[in-house]
């Protein structure tokens, strides 16, 4: 790899990460507004039962809507927090469904319900909670689909090069040390050349042992000759 290689990755991965880094950015505000979302949409199933609940004097019906309320709204709730924060696509699931079964529940129910007497006429708490879950069911619905798309974008960026930061800065300390590693043409060769002459110079230098050897034979053949 060239160093025009270099530059075309490096300014194909600076777009790459800015249009990943948009997306992000888009999820993190997706994220927020489902959480908000979440929590007006599924807070009306217990507020709603507690307000008839105080209308009726603690009528049977009421009682009934105020325990599945509440049981609705917890499994609601932590499902929800999973789903939207924790980015986990089964519990996104679950909430629609915890939504339809809740909302099956009452359909079968007021079937059998007695009505309640408030203070002064009888009110249908069943019948009345059963249409305003059934809005609520609508709005639901449309949360978790916008859930599921987010998490879907959000999982793709996961698995990207450069997650969570997709910063250029990351990206340009990485081609540094590649450029670092890639040495100038005339630079290779200098070192080459000085290789093999360090090499030569190895195989024409004696070993020490040798050169002493010799001069000490020179100064014996001296001795004798004087």
């Amino acid at each position: 790899m060239d160093r025009s290689d270099i530059y075309r990755n490096q300014e194909a991965k600076a777009k790459e990460y800015a249009h990943n880094r948009t997306l992000l950015n888009k999820c993190s505000k997706t994220y927020k507004g489902l959480i908000i979302a979440y929590l007006f949409a599924l807070t009306f199933f217990p507020l709603l039962s507690f307000f008839l609940m105080l209308g009726s004097v603690f009528a049977e019906d009421t009682i009934f809507l105020t325990f599945e309320s509440f049981i609705v709204y917890s499994l609601s709730i932590y499902c929800a927090w999973q789903a939207a924060y924790r980015k986990r696509d089964l519990f996104v699931i679950f909430v629609g469904i915890t939504a339809v079964v809740n909302q099956l529940i009452l359909g079968v129910f007021r079937h059998y319900a007695k009505g309640e007497y408030l203070k002064y006429f009888k009110f249908d708490s069943i019948g009345y909670t059963f249409k305003i879950h059934l809005f609520l069911l609508a709005v639901i619905l449309v949360i978790v689909v916008i859930n599921m798309a987010a998490n879907i974008v959000y999982h793709r960026l996961e698995e990207a090069d450069g997650f969570p930061h997709f910063s250029e800065r990351f990206y340009d300390q990485d081609m540094d040390r590649k450029q670092a590693a890639i040495k100038d043409p005339y630079q290779t060769e200098f070192e080459r050349l000085k290789k093999s002459a360090s090499d030569s110079m190895s195989e024409l230098t004696a070993p020490d042992d040798e050169i002493d050897e010799y001069i000490d034979d020179y100064r014996n053949n001296f001795m004798d000759d004087v």
